[in-house]
C-alpha cells in the first residue's frame, strides 16, 4: 500500500511563504502560483487571498502576487513613507 501525503493548510501556507522567503522579487501570476505549487484554482486564490490580507503578500497593479515588503515602491506615497512615518513616534529616528 501506497503512503500518500496530506499537507494540511498551514503546511501549504509555511511553503508558499518559504518560496517567497527563499526568493526575493518572486512575483506570480495566480495561474503561475497554482502550477508550482500544485494547486486547484480556487484553493490557490484562497491561499493568495489568505497571505495578501495577513499583509504578506501583495497583489501588485500587473496580477501578480509579490511579497509585501518587495513591492513597497508600487503603494501610494502615504503608504510607502508609513513606516518612516511611525518609526518616527516609537524610537530615535527623527
Amino acid at each position: 500500500m501506497a503512503d500518500t501525503l496530506v499537507m494540511t493548510r498551514g503546511d501549504i501556507l509555511g511553503r508558499i511563504r518559504g518560496e517567497y522567503l527563499e526568493m526575493p522579487g518572486l512575483c506570480l501570476t495566480p495561474a503561475q502560483a497554482q502550477r508550482l505549487w500544485g494547486l486547484d484554482a480556487l484553493t490557490c486564490a484562497n491561499l493568495l487571498t489568505a497571505l495578501t490580507a495577513e499583509r504578506f503578500l501583495f497583489l501588485r497593479q500587473d496580477g501578480t502576487y509579490g511579497r509585501l515588503s518587495d513591492c513597497a515602491a508600487e503603494f501610494p506615497p502615504a503608504l510607502r513613507n508609513f513606516s518612516r512615518r511611525a518609526a518616527k513616534n516609537f524610537g530615535p529616528y527623527s
